[in-house]
């Protein structure tokens, strides 16, 4: 891979040490099978490699594209899903502020992205990634996304955020993650109509 990023990295390496230092922080473990694939998600962001380079796609609602998936040949299917739910973890990380208070919110991506992931653990061929994968980025998308929101910030990859769209987050996910970012900040984060912490 001839792409370079900060201190002659690729961009595979730079994302390696940045997932496992939030990993670290979070103190989230999984398989190596999943960290590779996030790995290379991200690197494929950065490469232009997400969405797909298909006509209309980053037009076409999520919804969409999965009802487009259930009904086509398997290879086309799996493609399809795994675009939705690629799609779906990388907003959700890496641009989650900008979709907060959107018709389509965080809520949406993690519901989308879940299903896409889900559909493929039941089809996925194991010779690629095998459905533990899948059915793990299914069943944990929203840890996996604060874990891409770390990077994120931690890479300056995308703007700063408020106080105020933390506390929106949190409201809308419930992430542990996000909680912390708050009491970092000296706000412990309640529901509206819960009253104070005991």
């Amino acid at each position: 891979m001839s792409e370079r990023l900060v201190r002659g990295e690729t961009a595979v390496e730079f994302f390696r040490e940045q997932l496992e230092r939030a990993m670290d922080h979070q103190k989230v473990s999984t398989s190596e099978f999943t960290q590779f694939y996030l790995v290379n998600l991200l690197a494929g962001c950065v490469r232009g490699e997400l969405p797909p380079s298909e006509p209309g796609y980053d037009e076409t609602p999520l919804a969409v594209l999965y009802v487009r998936a259930i009904q086509s040949s398997r290879r086309d299917r799996a493609k399809l899903l795994r675009a939705m739910g690629d799609t779906a973890l990388f907003v959700s990380g890496f641009f989650a502020d900008s979709v907060s208070g959107r018709l389509v919110d965080l809520d949406y991506y993690k519901a989308m992205g879940g299903f896409a992931y889900a559909r493929l653990a039941q089809d996925e061929d194991p010779r690629i990634f095998g459905p533990e994968v899948f059915s793990e980025l299914a069943g944990r998308f929203t840890q996996f996304a604060d874990l891409l929101s770390e990077i994120s910030e931690q890479s300056h990859l995308a703007s700063n955020q408020s106080v105020m769209r933390l506390y929106e987050r949190w409201v809308q996910t419930g992430s542990r993650r996000v909680a912390a970012l708050l009491a970092e900040r000296g706000i412990t984060p309640v529901l509206p109509g819960e009253g104070r912490p005991q």
